[in-house]
């Protein structure tokens, strides 16, 4: 019987093939059917049980995954169905019809709550994977950070035991179509006229610094009463654990979340804020660039309880250490990072300067989501598929990280010092090509290979400048809604 004439957990191996997995690879596992199967029946994902359907959930899972691992045209819903019909025609010897409305209706029934569990699931299982192969509790040796070609910031970091997961966390923004229903619900920029603008997400994610997988992400109107990202990264609470190390920028570097992190055993590493002193009177020294000082809690905000704010610690001991940064790219020679890890034995000031320069890491892996899986500017046409669309991509870009963590546990590599967007071409290109003729050992021999073949990661001094050399065509930019632009043009040409 062939996969896709299966109705059991069975149908779901197609993702074992598309993503190119061989029994003998490590971490083969991590997206099992069985993985997929149960949060489905979680979330009770029933439909295309009759004989003669099309879209079953694999089916169509599959396809959405497709469309995220192209570009252009071969992102619309068109183009997503239209595999779905080479798929058949060649695995199940059967000719159906190219129905993109079928496919968005049955896009419609994968509940977003599935696709999240499922971006989450993929996330952790990866980690725990990662957490046993490399034993982080064990330093680094500098000829083995050598032999797996790690990159720079990752080996001063290896240089030291790492006891739970080292999180990146960082926001964006993201457009959706300009309609009503998404107006409503993500209003444009409250700077732009009426019609003028488009819909904005605002998100903060947490990045994994030693993989780069999405571990969890918070999304919400880009203004308005509880869309900061200072309240956005309280809502990922639950998603970090005790033993984590939480890395942001000086933005972050507030009272409330530095408590809400030792509340729950999450040591953070920040770039002290610029409205707070770096070196404040009474600050016990240290070192010539090092010292404690204690921060006294703040007054009550708006959106703070009173009950809540009584069980905020009424002191904070900091400590501080002075970086220097004498590089071309970075806008100061010399700042201040706040953590909460006090042992200087355990964590001596050249690791924590490591541990927030490789948060830097963070930057290519929004652009990754962002411009490589093409998730700037989304597609749906209403908030549940936007969150559908986004939450796809998501767990797309995870899918891509984890191909990346199998080929680089396979040749001996720092999964860091692997190239996102090869590993993003290997799978775009077999996508459909193995789900419809599975995966001989050449062809997995030959896909690890096209994922290992470049080394990134090392660019000591690099300074990009956020400038372009070739230069846009220039058009006039549109300053009134559509609608008003297309009634004056046609009253123009009734005058003409």
């Amino acid at each position: 019987m062939s996969i896709l004439s299966v109705r059991a957990p069975d149908c779901f191996r197609i993702f074992q093939r598309s993503l190119i997995q061989s029994n003998d690879l490590p971490m083969a596992d991590l997206l099992s059917d069985r993985l997929i199967a149960e949060v489905f029946e979680q979330e009770r994902v029933n439909f295309g049980i009759a004989d003669d359907d099309v879209f079953t959930p694999a089916i169509t899972l599959w396809a959405m995954v497709s469309q995220f691992l192209f570009s252009g045209t071969g992102r619309s819903v068109k183009a997503a169905a239209g595999r779905v019909v080479s798929l058949y025609a060649q695995i199940d010897r059967r000719i159906v019809a190219q129905n993109a409305g079928n496919y968005c209706r049955a896009k419609a029934k994968i509940p977003v709550s599935a696709l999240k569990k499922l971006t989450r699931s993929v996330a952790c299982r990866a980690e725990l994977h990662a957490l046993d192969s490399d034993d982080l509790q064990n330093p680094l040796e500098p000829d083995q950070a050598e032999e797996r070609l790690s990159p720079i910031v990752m080996a001063a970091i290896r240089s030291q035991a790492i006891v739970g997961r080292l999180i990146n966390v960082d926001g964006f923004t993201i457009d959706a179509p300009d309609t009503p229903a998404n107006q409503r619900k993500y209003p444009q920029n409250p700077a732009q006229a009426e019609g003028i603008g488009f819909p904005i997400l605002r998100c903060v994610g947490l990045i994994s610094a030693a993989t780069g997988l999405l571990i969890d992400l918070a999304s919400a109107p880009y203004s308005g009463k509880g869309s900061g990202e200072t309240t956005l990264l309280r809502q990922l609470k639950k998603s970090l654990r005790c033993g984590d190390i939480l890395v942001a920028d000086s933005y972050y570097c507030i009272y409330w979340l530095i408590c809400m992190c030792q509340s729950i055993g999450v040591e953070i590493v920040m770039k002290n804020h610029h409205k707070r002193d770096n070196d404040p009177l009474g600050a016990n020294r240290i070192s010539e660039n090092e010292r404690t000082a204690s921060w006294l809690r703040p007054p009550r905000p708006t959106w703070m309880s009173k009950r809540d704010y009584s069980k905020v610690p009424k002191v904070l001991t900091m400590r501080l250490s002075d970086v220097s940064a004498n590089r071309p790219s970075l806008r100061c020679e010399k700042f201040t990072i706040a953590t909460t890890m006090l042992d200087i034995n355990r964590s001596p000031s050249s690791w924590i300067g490591a541990l927030y320069e490789g948060r830097w890491m963070i930057e290519p892996d929004i652009e990754a989501i962002k411009c490589t899986m093409g998730i700037e500017y989304l597609r749906s046409q209403t908030p549940e598929g936007i969150q559908r669309e986004l939450w796809t991509g998501l767990f797309t870009y995870n899918l891509v990280r984890s191909k990346m963590l199998q080929a680089g546990r396979s040749a001996n590599r720092e999964a860091r010092s692997l190239s996102f967007t090869e590993t993003y071409q290997v799978l775009s290109t077999n996508w459909l090509l193995c789900a419809c003729v599975g995966v001989s050992k050449p062809m997995v021999i030959a896909s690890l290979s096209q994922c290992t073949c470049a080394v990134v990661g090392n660019r000591p001094g690099r300074a990009e400048p956020r400038e372009n050399k070739r230069r846009p065509k220039t058009l006039k930019l549109m300053k009134v809604p559509r609608w008003i632009f297309h009634a004056a043009m046609a009253s123009l040409s009734k005058i003409t």
